[in-house]
């Protein structure tokens, strides 16, 4: 008889454990909020128009990437887009490109940092190497924290084969990015630490101060390995794995809330609105407590909601020329600091993504461009506000972070349409109000990351709060390591 187990939520990290379940002879039963899957790597439908929930970039497709050998382990191909020039940040005095090829990234760091380019040059250095250790440590499977043997994964082997990369890795386990900018005297040149602070907002959720180094180095240089725009838009990996689980004889479940969960006698009891079922084993990747030791989101960690902005625009905003050169795929836009409440109400860059427009039924929108916009914000701060305070409040951000864009993107006379969503969107449609994972400190990465293992009986924890923490391609991965720990490391 196979074993049975049900998923909670169907972002990536649980469809991820699913299909390599499902693959094993797992009898699996997917339960998802939403009508679509995906989670905060997902798509959603407004107005005959596909949009994606939160990111939009993946990475880690590169051939056998860490992203590619999951999805090939599972028969699976994505279709995918490059981006050779990916993202622009755009700071108060500055903007500085991100590029694939390495030749044209120190370029770039040279153009971007005059004052001091031999020193940014020095500290890049050091961080890719730092980058390059990290990346291979990850792909030799190894879950924190280890419990198990089979928690090293090929580790042993590793560290015998590469001592260098395992002591540099050691001495720097403790430090945060802040510590690696002291080291090489940067820590008090601005332009370098807004830079950084713009893209580990995104990446870590926290800033240089607080960022643990190991995985912060890996966040930093991972576009040198290659970032991409999916298919018809980050979602279709989600719906990709979806469509496995169901080849395979699994079940997905969409718009199927949980309502209880129960332990009986070992086994577990997910009940929704039309069932109640029995399984052996539960993995929960909805971010959502379901009753003590059921979700990480239980103790005091602090992780950031998210405002964010779909529009529309006339496709004919890719012809106009800005300063130069044509419109990214994304951008972050460190915000004018006259925009007080891009700083109270929200918090860090405003990230924008330029990219194609498809229909419900997945169809290109050949004269159309879609683009997605957020910032950072306390979740807290839109609990308490009465329905009039909470309009003015939605409608003060979604101005403030139109003028930044329109301030570096000319997009004023090319927007079709505009919609905002709050913390509290999210808790609607997603079930919670924060989304991103808790921020990568030493101690949520390194000294106590939490574990795909809960204390509860046949009970695992997937997704951004799980180790290796925020992110899509962390998520995957979360997904895979509880697989295996499910298999006993047979995978």
């Amino acid at each position: 008889m196979k074993k049975t187990v049900g998923i909670i939520g169907a972002g990536i990290g649980g469809l991820m454990a699913g299909a390599f379940l499902a693959q094993e002879g797992w009898q699996v039963t997917v339960f998802e909020k939403a009508t679509t899957v995906g989670g905060s790597a997902g798509i959603y439908a407004r107005k005959n128009r596909r949009f994606p929930t939160g990111a939009t970039i993946a990475f880690g497709l590169e051939d056998r990437g860490l992203l590619d050998t999951l999805f090939q382990q599972l028969g699976i191909k994505i279709p995918f887009d490059v981006l050779d020039h990916p993202m622009d940040v755009v700071l108060e005095d500055r903007s500085i490109s991100l590029y694939r090829d390495p030749s044209l990234w120190k370029a770039e760091l040279v153009r971007a940092f005059p004052e001091r380019s031999d020193d940014v040059l020095t500290f890049w250095h050091a961080l890719e190497q730092l980058s390059e250790a990290v990346y291979s440590v990850t792909a030799t499977g190894v879950s924190l924290p280890i419990r198990r043997k089979y928690d090293l994964g090929k580790l042993p082997s590793y560290a015998v084969s590469h001592p260098g990369s395992m002591l540099r890795l050691a001495r720097n386990a403790l430090r945060t990015v802040e510590d690696l900018l002291r080291m090489h005297r940067l820590d008090t040149y601005k332009p370098l630490r807004e830079f950084l602070d713009a893209q580990l907002l995104d990446a870590a959720q926290t800033d240089c101060t607080k960022a643990a180094l190991l995985p912060s180095s890996l966040a930093l240089a991972i576009y040198r390995r290659g970032s991409f725009y999916v298919d018809k838009g980050i979602g279709q990996l989600s719906e990709i794995l979806a469509e496995r689980i169901q080849e395979l004889g699994g079940e997905v479940r969409t718009a199927s809330p949980v309502k209880v969960l129960i332990l009986e006698e070992e086994r577990w009891r997910i009940v929704t609105k039309k069932r109640s079922e029995l399984y052996d084993t539960v993995i929960n990747n909805s971010g959502v407590s379901f009753g003590t030791g059921t979700s990480h989101a239980e103790g005091e960690d602090f992780s950031w909601g998210a405002f964010r902005i779909d529009a529309l625009l006339k496709k004919t905003i890719r012809q106009r020329v800005l300063g130069g050169r044509p419109l990214p795929f994304a951008a972050q836009i460190v915000p004018d600091k006259k925009q007080t409440i891009l700083y109270t109400d929200g918090h860090g860059p405003v990230y924008v993504t330029f990219q194609p427009a498809y229909n419900r039924k997945n169809e290109r929108v050949e004269d159309e461009l879609l683009m997605t916009c957020s910032i950072h914000t306390q979740s807290e701060q839109w609990n308490s506000l009465s329905d009039g305070e909470y309009l003015q409040k939605k409608n003060r951000v979604m101005e403030a972070m139109l003028e930044e864009i329109q301030r570096v993107f000319p997009i004023q006379d090319y927007v079709l349409s505009s919609e905002a969503g709050t913390p509290l969107t999210y808790e609607k449609y997603i079930g919670k109000t924060e989304v991103g994972g808790f921020p990568l400190t030493v101690r949520n990465a390194l000294l106590k990351p939490k574990s795909v293992r809960s204390p509860l009986s046949n009970f695992y924890i997937v997704g951004e709060q799980s180790f290796p923490g925020p992110g899509t391609l962390s998520s995957a991965l979360s997904g895979y390591h509880a697989a295996r720990a499910m298999l006993k490391g047979r995978l």
